[in-house]
């Protein structure tokens, strides 16, 4: 966690909301398997999703990635508060990380990426030739919650459709090589989250992004405790309502059924979707912390890790930087 950024510690229901606990085989396989692949890699691009740029970092990657060199990718920005996604961006640089907001859909924010990617690949050349080694391909891992637009990155980064694009957590679920021209191995991994998500504030916001399944919890108890949130941290998000509640939305879309009853479990659902999807408009879910001075031993600052002499990866998919603009949906 940011020096200076608290983690949410508040349920915003009276803790009474049902746990949202979402941890499919899939992801507990990959992430063994990802331990054993991360000694093959250079450096990480670590994905954070705008909306929630500290809520989407765990003590379950950082443990898992270690000293490995990294670049921080803000990810959806087009959904997240311009100024606060601004604030965490100079408060992540403040601790020395290498960073970068990204909107993978319209390629806004990539020349600033390449920039990076380049400038950690040209460290990993240099290192080995410096041990009188022949330079090969960097070897970059993907790694980020689910539905956080790892997917969505690569195809742009490869310049066509190499990774399954979906709309919800869970539909990358094998680790792959990806090659990116003849500089660049990239490898594309299934999202990273605790095994139980005991802290239910920070699943709040999880759920309020699309970072854990629909299936993980019931609307009906998660959106009154978003509309709580909302009106802590956005509350001109419920600007237009007659009530900060469920049945204050169904009003102000129209949606009530005959004779102006609630059906509460649609207008939920209509609720999260729109918030998820940034229908309600730009928001950002975690607070920045205040500014303060760099921290001393910058974390995930780039430098660059003697290249390991593991065995080559598998060889990668995908094409080079001739192939086809990516059509990323």
């Amino acid at each position: 966690m940011l020096a200076g950024a608290t983690p949410p510690a508040t349920c915003h229901n009276g803790g009474q909301m049902s746990l949202i606990n979402w941890y499919p085989g899939h992801i507990a396989k990959a992430q063994r398997e990802l331990r054993e692949k991360l000694k093959l890699t250079d450096f990480v691009l670590e994905l954070v999703d705008a909306r929630v740029p500290a809520s989407s970092r765990f003590d379950v990657t950082r443990e898992l990635l270690g000293d490995r060199p990294r670049i921080l990718v803000f990810t959806k920005a087009d959904l997240a508060d311009p100024a606060r996604t601004q604030a965490w961006l100079r408060a992540y640089k403040g601790d020395g990380v290498a960073c970068v907001v990204l909107n993978a859909q319209s390629g806004q924010g990539l020349p600033g990426l390449h920039k990076l990617m380049a400038e950690a690949a040209e460290r990993v050349t240099a290192k080995m030739k410096a041990r009188g080694r022949l330079p090969r391909a960097s070897r970059v891992m993907v790694v980020g919650l689910p539905n956080v637009g790892k997917s969505s990155l690569i195809n742009r980064l490869a310049r066509k459709r190499a990774a399954q694009v979906g709309d919800k957590p869970g539909v990358t679920r094998n680790i792959r090589w990806i090659r990116l021209g003849a500089a660049l191995e990239l490898l594309d991994t299934p999202g990273i989250i605790p095994p139980k998500l005991e802290d239910q504030a920070l699943a709040l916001r999880l759920a309020m992004t699309g970072a854990v399944s629909t299936e993980a919890y019931e609307p009906v108890l998660v959106a009154p405790a978003a509309i709580a949130l909302l009106q802590e941290v956005s509350p001109g998000t419920l600007a237009g309502w007659e009530s900060p509640t469920v049945e204050g939305f169904a009003r102000a879309r129209g949606i009530l059924g005959a004779g102006g009853l609630l059906d509460e479990a649609r207008a939920a659902r209509m609720f999260l979707q729109e918030l998820r999807g940034g229908t309600l408009g730009a928001v950002s879910l975690d607070v920045p912390p205040a500014r303060q001075a760099p921290a001393r031993g910058p974390e995930g600052a780039l430098a660059v890790p003697e290249p390991e002499a593991a065995d080559a990866p598998p060889e990668p998919t995908g094409g080079g930087p001739d192939d086809e603009t990516a059509h990323v949906g």
